[in-house]
């Protein structure tokens, strides 16, 4: 697996996924978890009770935060240097960041190509109950906490890494050549 992957994942702060409170991502190099992190963001948008139950966030946990623009500037680094972005649900995080970005007319996010490790589990382990993060973080058998940015990321990461191993092939582009599911653009 000599090639980068980052798995991202975010939280949102109500029912609209513009409303990005926290971004969590993980970085797969040569077949390891070589990084895992989170920012919280201020979502400049109001939080929704049925939120805060999900992830626990609350709006003054991110009071001093910075906004998504500056979070991302992070992260940019990395999209740079990676071969695939990946998500557990990638429409719902991609479909997030895709609205974040006109929210805040980011023109100078990279356009990125990115995978769906949802889509890729349904066809990898076909006989699991169902194929949420939890349930295949359990299959994995590692420790987690569930809606915590980071630990999605790093699930996510893990998982690409568990397919990859699974199916002898090295390259993650290849895996979803293999498997028939396509990948997606992000671009501004």
């Amino acid at each position: 697996m000599p090639h980068a992957i980052l798995a991202i994942d975010v939280e949102t702060a109500n029912r609209d996924s513009r409303s990005i409170c926290s971004v969590g991502w993980s970085l797969l190099r040569d077949g390891e978890v070589i990084e895992t992190n989170q920012l919280l963001v201020n979502p400049e948008e109001e939080f929704d009770q049925r939120n805060i139950r999900v992830h626990g966030i609350k709006p003054s946990d991110v009071w001093d935060a910075p906004a998504l623009p500056e979070v991302l500037e992070t992260i940019y680094p990395l999209l740079h240097e990676v071969d695939l972005v990946i998500a557990h649900n990638a429409s719902f995080d991609m479909g997030a960041l895709r609205k974040a970005i006109a929210k805040y007319d980011l023109y100078t996010f990279p356009t990125i190509e990115y995978g769906c490790t949802v889509k890729l589990s349904r066809k990898l382990y076909p006989r699991l109950p169902n194929h949420r993060l939890n349930t295949m973080a359990e299959y994995l058998n590692v420790p987690f906490i569930h809606h915590d940015a980071a630990e999605d990321a790093r699930v996510c990461a893990l998982l690409m890494r568990d397919m990859l191993l699974r199916t002898g092939i090295d390259n993650a582009h290849e895996l979803h050549r293999y498997t028939s599911v396509k990948t997606g653009v992000l671009s501004y």
